[in-house]
């Protein structure tokens, strides 16, 4: 069967953290020029050995950065040396599909990055955040639609099967106890969720350094805690509420369903140099909890994106409805305003200002 031609646009953590699963790459210049990658992909007795799953199928043709000198370590690091680009322009010829990597940023160039892959119906992975406004979000979805471009977006916390383990554990609250006395009473629901996130991990004090910055520097984190938590308690927001020091510091979502969800980016974490997630659910039954979702799960999540992503190219079929999509930075959107008003705000009030 035909390899899909891939390119990558900027060069980044995620680009080799995709790359090396989509795509044979050196194992020593993989440790040289992206040492995080490695150390997670690589066995512990030997460097020159990686053990992260593989996805078939692919074939990294070219690359783009900002800076040429990251596409060129990026190239250098696959054996069949991807094409460096110059250009967008130059990287739209020749591929198949494109992948724009994000790994810190906050999305505010997802559109201007996309706009020359969908405008020639390429399929395209645009990574977390899909965008930083949701006006920049419906724009990239409308060129999808207009030039009948496969879309897909996801954060590796809305993938991760360690969450649906958790979301497997659910039952354990929501049949009543049958001890001592069995009753005939109906399920209960969750009512309750909690999600310590990790956007505060990038703005403590560190070294006697305050590392600060707006929400453009903390939604690359952000995010994966609105993902995790719509993963697990789902989707259809009603309302947000924000508040905290820092730009969505603490966010309240309140699901159509019923469903109160609590989101912590606090302005410190206790876990430094690591990345690792924890939920919890509650009904009137009692209380579960996640064990630790963070690096060495999110390994399968990516590689169930990538997945999703070639079954995208090969069906014609977007694997997420773009509404679902759109429904992350909505509430982004609705929780930067929640925190300015310092009251709730719903997101059909976020529809109804981008529909004038």
């Amino acid at each position: 069967m035909k390899k899909i031609r891939l390119g990558f646009v900027r060069c980044d953590t995620h680009s080799y953290y995709f790359g090396a699963m989509a795509e044979n790459c050196d194992p020593l210049l993989l440790q040289k020029n992206n040492y995080v990658v490695h150390h997670y992909f690589s066995d512990i007795y030997s460097a020159e050995k990686l053990n992260m799953p593989r996805i078939s199928g692919f074939e990294i043709t070219r690359a783009y950065d900002y800076d040429s000198e990251n596409a060129k370590r990026f190239s250098e690091t696959f054996l069949h040396k991807p094409v460096v680009c110059e250009s967008l322009d130059e990287m739209t010829q020749g591929i198949d599909a494109v992948f724009v990597a994000d790994c810190d940023g906050g999305g505010g160039d997802h559109l201007k990055l996309a706009t020359p892959f969908l405008k020639k119906g390429i399929s395209i992975f645009v990574d977390k955040p899909f965008a930083s406004t949701f006006k920049d979000a419906q724009e990239i979805v409308r060129l999808a639609k207009k030039h009948h471009a496969l879309l897909f977006n996801s954060s590796i916390l809305s993938q991760v099967p360690a969450a649906d383990k958790f979301k497997r554990r659910f039952d354990e609250i929501i049949t009543q106890p049958s001890w001592p006395i069995p009753a005939a009473k109906p399920p209960a629901r969750i009512g309750l969720g909690i999600i310590k996130g990790v956007g505060g991990a990038f703005s403590q004090e560190l070294e006697g350094k305050k590392i600060t910055g707006g929400l453009e520097n903390r939604l690359a984190y952000i995010i994966h805690g609105i993902a995790l938590a719509l993963n697990l308690f789902g989707k259809g927001v009603e309302w947000v509420e924000a508040m905290g020091n820092l730009p969505l510091e603490y966010l309240h979502l309140h699901l159509k369903s019923g469903i109160e969800v609590i989101i912590l980016n606090t302005s410190t974490d206790i876990f430094p140099e690591s990345c690792y997630f924890y939920a919890s659910a509650y009904s009137k039954y009692g209380a579960i909890y996640s064990q630790p979702i963070g690096d060495p799960e999110f390994i399968a999540g990516a590689a169930k994106i990538l997945r999703m992503f070639k079954k995208m190219i090969q069906t014609g079929k977007p694997p997420t409805p773009y509404e679902n999509i759109l429904e992350n930075i909505a509430i982004v959107d609705a929780a930067q305003l929640a925190q300015k008003k310092g009251a709730r705000v719903y997101l059909k009030e976020i529809l109804k200002r981008n529909e004038r």
